[in-house]
């Protein structure tokens, strides 16, 4: 039997079209829940920062971490060419995560060092994410020597409540990101 779809979007097409073809090419049944642009304010709130400024700087370290960095990961996975794979490794691993590492471990210094805008936001979630995905491509010990404020940052979206009871609970990923 196919599990309850629910699918949440905003009140219009969007990115979400595509998967409401899909399903319906499909002849998948789904809930089509739509926000209201006028409820979405509140929902964002949850976890996107308490100031305007929070939500930006959340925005901002949320996009890096998942839209730039991870299509460079996705990029270098993909790759069949031995030799751009090569390539692509020293650009997404030697040198762009490396520089933004750097950078994340100062924005989380100037922030009090305990989350990226000061508050629990997505932009934290988002970086335990990532450091997930990229994790077998990484000597964890030195990266914990070289950024010990993204170290702790990490273990502390680690152990939170919820997650850990996520993490302990959801299903066995086959796609590698």
């Amino acid at each position: 039997t196919m599990p309850n779809i629910k699918l949440y979007y905003f009140d219009g097409e969007g990115r979400a079209e595509i998967i409401r073809l899909i399903l319906a090419q499909s002849d998948i049944r789904y809930e089509d829940e739509r926000i209201q642009v006028e409820d979405w304010p509140s929902l964002r709130k949850r976890l996107a920062g308490k100031t305007s400024l929070e939500q930006a700087k959340a925005d901002q370290m949320a996009e890096y971490l998942l839209s730039d960095l991870l299509n460079q990961y996705i990029q270098y996975l993909l790759e069949d060419d031995e030799f751009k794979k090569a390539e692509k490794w020293q650009e997404c691993f030697e040198d762009s995560i490396p520089f933004h590492l750097e950078k994340f471990e100062i924005i989380l210094i100037q922030n009090g060092g305990e989350y990226f805008t000061g508050n629990l936001t997505y932009a934290d979630i988002a970086f335990y994410r990532f450091a997930n995905i990229v994790k077998n491509y990484f000597n964890f010990e030195e990266a914990a020597q070289k950024y010990p404020q993204l170290t702790a940052l990490y273990q502390r979206v680690a152990s939170l409540p919820s997650i850990v009871k996520w993490e302990e609970t959801k299903p066995i990923n086959q796609v590698p990101f």
